[in-house]
């Protein structure tokens, strides 16, 4: 099982979010994978709060219960919108530039760590994992 981190010039997904944080500069991501269909993704979405949230995505987090681990979390959104909630949640990414800026954004418990990371310990609750990337 791959456990790597990913490093800053092997990284668009966080360089797109930390351009889109930092200058607003980033517009679209294209999305490419053998487990699903070729996407775009309108960067600014990723960073939308709950009630901008498709209905399917606000489900899972009022469903989410006790402590939550948000894999692959890239910007926080759902991270924050379960901070608001007073639900305590930990954020977790392998891009080193995502997790700068959800700490930036207030996320409590941010981390660069890949889940299968034989090193990476915790028990949770509930584990979400949200939008088109592992999940």
């Amino acid at each position: 099982m791959e456990t790597s981190i990913l490093t800053a010039d092997k990284d668009p997904m966080g360089t797109a979010i930390a351009d889109y944080f930092n200058h607003h500069k980033a517009d679209r991501l294209r999305v490419f994978s053998s487990q699903f269909d070729e996407d775009e993704i309108p960067v600014g979405q990723l960073f939308r709060n709950i009630k901008t949230m498709p209905m399917l995505e606000r489900t899972a987090l009022q469903l989410a219960t006790g402590k939550i681990l948000d894999v692959g979390a890239g910007s926080g959104c759902h991270a924050l919108a379960l901070q608001e909630m007073d639900k305590e949640v930990c954020a977790i990414d392998i891009s080193p530039l995502s997790v700068e800026v959800m700490k930036q954004r207030g996320v409590n418990d941010a981390r660069l760590v890949n889940l299968f990371d034989e090193q990476f310990t915790g028990q949770f609750d509930t584990i979400l994992m949200l939008m088109n990337g592992s999940g």
